[in-house]
């Protein structure tokens, strides 16, 4: 952003209309909001949300192939399970925060995911899944 502000601006929209939309789509996603360079997206499953997740980095990686490296534009994703609090088309509560915090703490182009959903999607996807063990996460009581 600081090099270029309106070709990023650009190249963010282009994304999320041409991966992040798409993959929502195909995997029963709801875009809640954007929050400049992030989204909050509900998922009825946690296999659809990881789906997805997986999905979407590897096309970011597969698009940022061509990018030189100080122009890619790369992502984190936290996904957790947990409770929400509905008011309106918006989302809060504990469960928005963890998830919050798991992207943080996800390395670029990572994706960062709770226990609740490692074992939801235990034995369903073909993923692996390095154990981070518990993590201090910022004004979340209890390790995640």
């Amino acid at each position: 952003m600081g090099r270029d502000e309106s070709g990023t601006h650009v190249r963010l929209r282009e994304v999320r209309t041409h991966r992040l939309e798409p993959t929502l789509a195909r995997r029963g996603g709801r875009l809640v909001k954007l929050t400049g360079d992030g989204a909050l997206v509900e998922f009825a499953s946690a296999v659809d949300a990881l789906s997805a997740a997986i999905e979407f980095q590897q096309a970011m990686e597969e698009d940022n192939r061509e990018q030189a490296e100080d122009t890619r534009i790369v992502f984190r994703i936290g996904l957790h399970l947990g409770d929400l609090i509905v008011d309106g088309d918006d989302l809060y509560g504990d469960g928005v925060n963890v998830a919050a915090r798991l992207e943080a703490a996800a390395p670029p182009g990572g994706i960062a995911v709770s226990y609740s959903v490692r074992d939801a999607v235990a034995g369903r996807l073909n993923a692996r899944f390095d154990d981070l063990g518990g993590l201090e996460l910022k004004n979340i009581e209890r390790p995640v």
